[in-house]
């Protein structure tokens, strides 16, 4: 055997095991994305003291693999100055966390939060620096939102089922538990919110996956089918928060000129059934009675005048008074998590109690300083051309009404949007692909 043939041989199971840690690679990225808001699953089973759901589960081996995929492959990262930027403000966000719960009123509750909001934005930004630019990552990022859609839709079957069959506890999956009831109810039609426990936040799970296959999918009729169910699955969220933030996300992406066309034919479809369900109503009987009564609950939450909407209006004032009382609680609030404990008068036993607004809950729990800093780490990327931009001004939006900073599809969409903000020049000799997260100039 030659030299040449020995060199050939042994550099066969070197690219065997290339490809092997690639395809491990992605398929952990694709199952990261679609499970990364799955706080349904408990792999605790509910006998810990936090629930330990999948992100928090999958994103070490990620990394590892990632890490080990760099070391084979000799490739090395290169981080432009966005990076650095968005990475010194969270450092500094997460600090002033930090402070902010040693004169908690209860220090170890803020402790186990902060430590919980650190590893979203820390870890959801190294698996964005990871595969930002990277070969396959947009492909990646598709299938992942596609996957989270069928989960979504799977869960949000099962909602509907397993109540139904009586089985009213947590079911056991592998070491811990799976909640399948659904988030509540208008009247009898339920609010359904996918792998997200909460429907609110599983409505802006779906704009995420939505906007990820909008922004970065192949037009066709394959892209419209996943569209229309992602925005099926947002409807049956009953989230207003989240059809708003949807609305504004869709009419930013139009006035970059995204094309977001509408076939003629499905448009006159729509509204030619619409006209027959008005006519319906207006000349039925008994049946049309039966049908109002039945959708009066949804009709009540889509009022202005609605329960939920009050309760916003007096958290905002009470907020606005425990934030101002001090000050103390205007420079570092009363601790990261702690507006909890002040809320269980109106939110009782429920351990996740919040002021229902991102904005409000930073001032209150950690201070001014907190929240100039998150509106930077937001507002800064909205105003700079980048591919997230419209998703951004959804966050916004969403986030003035309810609050999604536990969530990792806002840290992640952060992240992105400060590592793809376009005007900048790849390092040389680490120009995108055509398949990277990175858009190419139009």
């Amino acid at each position: 055997m030659t030299s040449d043939q020995r060199s050939t041989l042994g550099s066969i199971p070197l690219r065997m095991s290339w490809w092997g840690t690639r395809r491990v690679s992605e398929v952990s990225f694709i199952l990261w994305v679609a499970l990364f808001s799955a706080d349904r699953i408990d792999f605790l089973g509910g006998e810990g003291a936090f629930v330990l759901t999948p992100f928090l589960v999958l994103t070490p081996p990620l990394l590892a693999w990632e890490v080990f995929r760099l070391a084979e492959e000799r490739e090395r990262l290169h981080f432009e100055r966005p990076a650095a930027a968005y990475l010194l403000l969270l450092l500094l966000f997460l600090a002033v966390v930090l402070v902010s719960g040693l004169l908690a009123m209860d220090a170890l509750l803020s402790a186990r939060r902060a430590a919980l909001l650190t590893a979203l934005g820390v870890g959801t930004l190294l698996v964005a620096g990871l595969w930002v630019g990277r070969d396959g990552g947009r492909e990646a990022l598709i299938t992942g939102a596609k996957l989270g859609l069928m989960l979504a839709l799977v869960f949000d079957v099962l909602q509907v089922v397993v109540p139904l069959l009586g089985f009213l506890d947590p079911l056991p999956f592998l070491t811990g538990t799976v909640n399948l009831m659904p988030h509540g109810f208008m009247g009898l039609i339920p609010r359904l919110s996918g792998q997200v426990a909460d429907a609110n936040r599983g409505g802006f799970l779906i704009l995420f996956y939505l906007f990820v296959l909008l922004r970065w999918g192949a037009p066709g009729r394959g892209r419209r089918r996943w569209v229309t169910l992602g925005a099926v699955l947002l409807i049956m969220t009953f989230s207003r928060s989240a059809i708003l933030a949807a609305m504004v996300t869709g009419t930013l992406a139009w006035m970059e000129g995204w094309k977001l066309r509408l076939a003629r034919k499905r448009v006159l479809a729509t509204m030619g059934l619409v006209a027959v369900l008005a006519s319906w109503l207006l000349v039925g009987g008994d049946s049309r009675t039966t049908v109002l009564r039945t959708l009066e609950p949804l009709s009540e939450r889509l009022s202005p005048g609605e329960g939920s909407a009050r309760e916003h209006v007096y958290l905002l004032g009470r907020g606005m008074r425990v934030a101002t009382e001090s000050v103390k609680h205007a420079s570092i609030g009363i601790g990261y998590g702690n507006g909890t404990l002040i809320l269980q008068d109106v939110f009782p036993g429920n351990k996740y109690a919040n002021w229902h607004s991102l904005y409000l809950s930073v001032l209150v729990d950690s201070g001014v300083g907190a929240l100039v800093l998150i509106l930077v780490l937001i507002v800064v990327p909205c105003v700079l051309p980048g591919p997230v931009r419209p998703f951004l001004g959804g966050i916004i939006v969403f986030n003035i009404f309810y609050q999604s900073i536990a969530d990792p599809p806002f840290w992640f969409a952060l992240a992105l949007a400060w590592l793809t903000v376009r005007g900048r020049k790849p390092s040389p000799g680490n120009a995108p692909s055509e398949d990277s997260l990175i858009p190419q100039p139009e």
